[in-house]
């Protein structure tokens, strides 16, 4: 039987940017290889595309699916993603889940 290696994804939320509507979403997933844990990641595509950009952090994944060069973000950004980052961590599971491994939840 073959399984899976992507778990507990999110709804998609739809934030606001001086480039348009984003849609990020969070999700579980794991590598193929054999004893490979879960990790969370987030993804961001701007509305109307189709290519999902994955990161590791909700500001990652905006600031790539907005196209911004790397270095001093702009403050929207920030509030973009704190915004995702509280209503998908509580919708999905992601503080618990983090608690639980010793990671934190920021």
């Amino acid at each position: 039987m073959a399984s899976s290696n992507v778990r507990n994804r999110s709804e998609t939320l739809t934030v606001s940017s001086p480039r348009g509507e984003l849609e990020v979403v969070c999700q579980q997933w794991r590598s193929q290889r054999s004893n490979s844990r879960w990790e969370w990641e987030w993804m961001a595509r701007r509305s109307g595309q189709r290519q999902w950009r994955q990161a590791t952090s909700a500001r990652e994944a905006i600031r790539q699916a907005t196209l911004l060069a790397a270095g001093k973000q702009p403050p929207w950004l920030a509030q973009a993603a704190a915004r995702a980052e509280r209503e998908l961590s509580s919708t999905d599971g992601l503080e618990t889940s983090e608690a639980q491994e010793g990671g934190d939840a920021s």
